[in-house]
């Protein structure tokens, strides 16, 4: 690297300076005449020039040694005001699924969701419109609260509409949560509970017990029924549970999620399709891997962001072949399902 030197030149108008100071002090700070400055620039010692230039010479050599110091010194970690080695950021995955909210089931129970009747299917027609998620467990099975929060509603929907019909959920819970980094207030609500462990206002701790799985309401079998309502406690606040639930980390060779729109060329949603997935080996449908998605039904509003008509969460990580066929027009796309990562598709006749 090329380094350029200062030229070495004391200003004559330096010297001056110098001289003047040197003997305004050797005179005790006391002048009995005018300073003859040009008479003594010339009776100046060697010494004191030669001393001036040595200092000049060492600034000019720590200017020049100082950059090839920093050039071979390792760089060292920096602490923060406490002491502590801060954490290296690593790279973020633009694709990772994080879940809002935990499980409302422990581990040692049944967190799959019912596949049959999933957040937004009528069963082709035979059903009402689904609001929510059914987890199968047996009767007794603790309910666990999704996220810290506050008890809105601890009771029984036996005078007032709380859902489609009065007498729907039995006896329920809602529990209000105020995440951080979120506008809105989300509303989880638990239904056809056998009891209620907790009471209106109280503060709640994920995770905590807040009542047991039962079958009262409507309700064909013990079971949790699971909803998710976003902004207000209305049912049109309703929001699809799989998008906020975490995806189930023991299952062998992991999962992921996927997040899909069906719809028309002019971008409505398709209401009430079926949504063919299959798990493809070497390019070839594997035997036995197919599940069916009901896109949602009419009315029932995708979230704000995703803007989807259908999901399935828990996927096995691998290559599969999405299709649908919809007004005449056979649409499909081959892709990949990745661990812990959302895989989110469009379906649409091309133009």
């Amino acid at each position: 690297m090329a380094i350029t030197q200062r030229t070495r030149w004391i200003s004559n108008p330096l010297i001056k300076s110098v001289l003047a100071a040197i003997i305004f002090l050797s005179s005790g700070c006391v002048s009995t005449s005018p300073i003859d400055i040009e008479n003594a620039e010339l009776s100046i010692s060697a010494t004191a020039v030669s001393k001036m230039i040595e200092i000049d010479n060492q600034e000019e050599k720590q200017e020049i040694i100082q950059p090839e110091l920093e050039t071979i010194t390792p760089t060292q970690v920096g602490k923060n005001n406490l002491g502590m080695v801060p954490p290296v950021e690593e790279e973020s995955n633009q694709n990772s699924f994080v879940p809002i909210l935990g499980f409302p089931i422990s581990e040692e129970n049944n967190r799959v969701i019912e596949p049959s009747y999933r957040f937004g299917s009528t069963l082709f027609g035979e059903r009402m419109p689904h609001d929510g998620v059914e987890l199968l467990n047996p009767l007794g099975t603790p309910v666990l609260a999704a996220a810290d929060g506050t008890v809105y509603f601890s009771g029984n929907d036996q005078s007032k509409k709380w859902g489609r019909f009065t007498n729907l959920y039995g006896n329920f819970i809602i529990l209000e949560h105020n995440i951080p980094d979120l506008a809105d207030p989300i509303y989880t609500m638990y239904a056809h509970l056998s009891e209620l462990l907790v009471e209106n206002g109280q503060q709640i701790t994920k995770g905590q017990t807040i009542g047991k799985v039962g079958a009262t309401g409507k309700a064909f079998t013990n079971h949790l029924h699971f909803e998710v309502r976003v902004g207000d406690i209305l049912l049109q606040n309703a929001r699809n549970p799989e998008l906020f639930l975490p995806l189930i980390e023991n299952f062998e060779g992991g999962r992921g999620i996927l997040i899909g729109s069906l719809l028309s060329r002019n971008g409505d949603p398709i209401a009430g399709e079926s949504i063919v997935i299959q798990r493809m080996t070497d390019g070839v449908p594997l035997t036995g891997s197919t599940i069916y998605v009901e896109t949602y039904a009419k009315g029932i509003v995708g979230d704000g962001f995703w803007q989807e008509n259908f999901v399935i969460s828990n996927l096995p990580v691998g290559d599969y072949r999405i299709s649908a066929y919809a007004y005449g027009n056979l649409m499909e796309e081959f892709i990949t399902i990745n661990e812990n990562e959302v895989k989110q598709i469009k379906l649409q006749p091309e133009e």
